[in-house]
């Protein structure tokens, strides 16, 4: 419990100390370099006082520092600052709108480019994720998704919604897979204020080029992404191929309806 208490107040107080110049740099321009390298130190910071030992394999196929479109498993609140501090802090996410709302911290997410999604409201919803893309288009910067929609509660995979592969085909950008092992572990979505040291592995599979991905289908990329994560965490590719009619037909909020991170 003391480590997750202080992992809280070190959170906080990274927050305040750097959100307040970040926030008012972003008001008379947003620069990427600066919110990156808050964002790094935040990571970091979370990552050290939560006792994650994070070990990371296929950052070589990212040397280029070209934008990408990242997709993957997602086990714990950690996974957040796991994929920021192996991105250097580059790295833009959904989020739930009520994070927004935070004091500091939601202003500057707002303005440096994180979506807000609201579970309540799907033409809200699309209409933020329109302008994402929109923007995706125009400047182009990494952004991360996890389509299970929410935590896992034992490591196993869920099924990834087939609305992230549409988001992912229009965002114009090479898709890179990627696995999360052992974050649940360190911190589960059930015992919030409980964090357990251990080791966490981040595996970056290789990138599909933005044209390859464009040229696949919705299916074919959902496959293809499912597959390359189930291998990478040594896991049957089992229920997370299932998709049910509903699923395979939905639109492109079918990511957010139940997005619980």
């Amino acid at each position: 419990m003391l480590r997750a208490i202080v992992t809280i107040i070190a959170m906080t107080l990274i927050v305040i100390f750097f959100g307040i110049p970040t926030l008012l740099i972003g008001l008379v321009y947003p620069a990427r370099p600066v919110v990156a390298a808050c964002s790094l130190i935040w990571a970091r910071a979370i990552l050290i006082c939560s006792g994650v030992r994070m070990t990371v394999e296929g950052k070589e196929h990212l040397f280029d520092g070209v934008p990408r479109f990242f997709m993957g498993n997602h086990q714990s609140a950690l996974d957040i600052p796991i994929l920021m501090a192996a991105l250097n802090g580059d790295v833009r996410f959904l989020a739930k709108n009520t994070l927004f709302r935070i004091p500091i911290f939601g202003w500057v997410m707002f303005r440096y480019g994180y979506v807000p999604i609201h579970r309540g409201n799907a033409r809200i919803t699309l209409r933020t994720l329109e302008e994402m893309l929109r923007h995706l288009r125009h400047k182009p910067i990494s952004f991360a998704v996890f389509p299970e929609g929410t935590r896992s509660r034992d490591g196993r995979l869920l099924v990834f919604r087939r609305g992230t592969m549409k988001i992912a085909r229009r965002s114009g950008l090479d898709v890179v897979p990627f696995s999360i092992d052992g974050s649940v572990a360190v911190h589960h979505r059930d015992h919030l204020y409980r964090a357990t040291p251990g080791p966490v592995k981040l595996v970056f599979g290789e990138p599909i080029p933005a044209k390859q991905v464009a040229a696949m289908s919705a299916t074919k990329l959902h496959r293809h992404v499912v597959e390359t994560v189930s291998r990478q965490l040594g896991h049957p590719v089992g229920l997370s191929l299932r998709a049910d009619a509903s699923d395979a037909t939905a639109s492109d909020h079918s990511l957010v309806t139940s997005e619980k991170t």
